[in-house]
């Protein structure tokens, strides 16, 4: 069995929203992609939007934090858990939801009518790609994923492990999928 927050689980993370977007964008008609359930309220095509804007800021400190680092591990199927405070934090976060929180400005979805459901599922799928390359190129070089801090990409003032950051990207794009899919369950609730 994979250890949670080894390099390995974090890798099957990743594969599995690939494949987890894949599934549900291709089965979802494009008019109710794009359509939010309610006023105020965000369509599936504005959640995967939303979450490769989180994921292109936090990637850009990730590859930065990779590149830099110098800490490094004997063992690499190690799990590198998350400070208690972030494990909170992804417990918060893991959907179902209760909960909304709001949206900081940079992370905001763009208009829908800038969506195409292709290209927001190969930008994502892409973006999939991406996190695992930086793994791959981590793990390569034996990085201890604890060992090296980057700033959060909004709060600068804020530091998390690089296996935080990555929990974080894993926890996030769990709970917009979930209510990607939530979305979906509602509109066609509406429409029967």
């Amino acid at each position: 069995m994979t250890k949670q927050y080894s390099y390995k689980w974090y890798v099957q993370q990743f594969e599995e929203a690939q494949r987890s977007a894949k599934s549900f964008i291709l089965s979802v008609d494009e008019d109710l992609f794009l359509q939010p359930p309610a006023k105020g309220k965000w369509s599936a095509a504005e959640c995967y939007n939303h979450l490769i804007q989180f994921g292109n800021l936090y990637l850009y400190n990730l590859s930065a934090g990779i590149a830099n680092a110098t800490a490094t591990t004997d063992n690499l199927q190690r799990p590198f858990k998350p400070r208690w405070i972030v494990q909170q934090v992804l417990s918060f976060f893991a959907p179902p939801y209760k909960i909304k929180i709001p949206t900081l400005k940079p992370m905001e979805p763009d208009p829908v009518s800038n969506y195409n459901q292709q290209k927001l599922l190969d930008e994502y799928l892409e973006l999939q790609n991406r996190f695992i390359t930086q793994l791959n190129k981590a793990e390569k070089n034996n990085l201890h994923l604890n060992a090296t801090r980057v700033a959060h990409p909004v709060f600068s003032f804020l530091s998390m492990t690089l296996s935080e950051c990555f929990a974080v990207i894993d926890i996030h794009q769990r709970r917009h999928h979930w209510q990607a899919k939530q979305t979906l369950e509602a509109l066609q609730k509406a429409s029967n």
